[in-house]
C-alpha cells in the first residue's frame, strides 16, 4: 500500500508541474494532466476501494484533477458596493458584536463556458469591525470541488479591506477537456480571526456548437 500511495503522490506533483509553466504549456499541461491525473485516481480509487468501482471513481476524480491542472489563472478584479454604515443597515450590526464576515453569494459567469475563452469565478461577501474607518487583512479563496474531492484552490489572495460589501472576480480559463460531471464552487473569506464561506452546486454538460462544442452549467440545489 505504501508503495501504490507513493507512485500515486509522484503523479499528481506531475500534474501540479504539468499545468504551472505559464499559457501555452498549460494547454499541453492540460492533456498531459488529464491522463496523468486519471492514471492517478484509478490507482489510488482501486486501492482504497479494492475494487473496480472504486477505480473509476478515483480515475473520474483524477481525470478531473488533470484537466483542471491546465486551467489558466487571469486578471483579478474587485469593487466595494456598500459602505460599512450601508453594510451595517443590512445585517442589523452593532459595534459590540466585533468582526463579522459574511459570504453572500458565489457563482461561475457565464452559464455557457467555451474552451479557451476566460470564465469569472465571483464572489460577494460583507466584512464589519468596530471601526468602519480601519483598514483590514482580508482573504479570499476559490476552490473547485467535486464530491469530497478539492480539484482546484486558486488562492489565498490577500486584500486590504475598510469595512463594508465587496464584489471580487478571478478570472479563468478552462480547458478543453473538462469532464462532464457535478461540481461545486467554494468562496471562502477570512478577516480578522473570523471566517464564512458558501458553494454554489452546479451540473457540468458539453453541449454542440457552430464551432464545436460548449460547456453548460447548471445551477442546481445544494445536496
Amino acid at each position: 500500500m505504501k508503495r501504490i500511495l507513493s507512485a500515486v503522490v509522484c503523479l499528481i506533483l506531475l500534474v501540479v508541474t504539468a499545468g504551472s509553466t505559464g499559457a501555452a504549456q498549460s494547454r499541453r499541461g492540460a492533456g498531459l494532466g488529464a491522463i496523468t491525473g486519471g492514471a492517478a485516481g484509478a490507482i489510488l480509487g482501486g486501492a482504497i476501494g479494492g475494487d473496480a468501482k472504486g477505480a473509476l471513481i478515483g480515475a473520474a476524480v483524477g481525470a478531473a484533477v488533470g484537466a483542471l491542472a491546465g486551467a489558466i489563472i487571469g486578471n483579478y478584479l474587485d469593487r466595494q458596493e456598500r459602505n460599512a454604515m450601508q453594510t451595517a443597515q443590512v445585517y442589523d450590526y452593532q459595534p459590540s458584536q466585533g468582526a463579522m464576515v459574511r459570504v453572500e453569494d458565489v457563482r461561475v459567469e457565464p452559464e455557457v463556458i467555451v474552451p479557451g475563452r476566460p470564465s469569472k469565478l465571483v464572489m460577494t461577501y460583507a466584512i464589519l469591525e468596530r471601526n468602519p474607518s480601519r483598514p483590514l487583512p482580508v482573504t479570499e479563496r476559490r476552490q473547485i470541488i467535486s464530491g469530497q474531492e478539492m480539484l482546484k484552490e486558486i488562492g489565498p489572495k490577500t486584500v486590504d479591506r475598510v469595512p463594508g460589501t465587496y464584489y471580487s472576480e478571478q478570472e479563468v480559463t478552462f480547458p478543453k477537456n473538462l469532464p462532464r460531471g457535478h461540481y461545486a464552487m467554494k468562496g471562502v473569506v477570512e478577516a480578522a480571526g473570523k471566517s464564512s464561506q458558501q458553494e454554489a452546486f452546479f451540473k457540468v454538460a458539453r453541449i454542440p456548437t457552430d464551432s464545436g462544442y460548449a460547456y453548460r452549467l447548471e445551477r442546481i440545489p445544494n445536496p
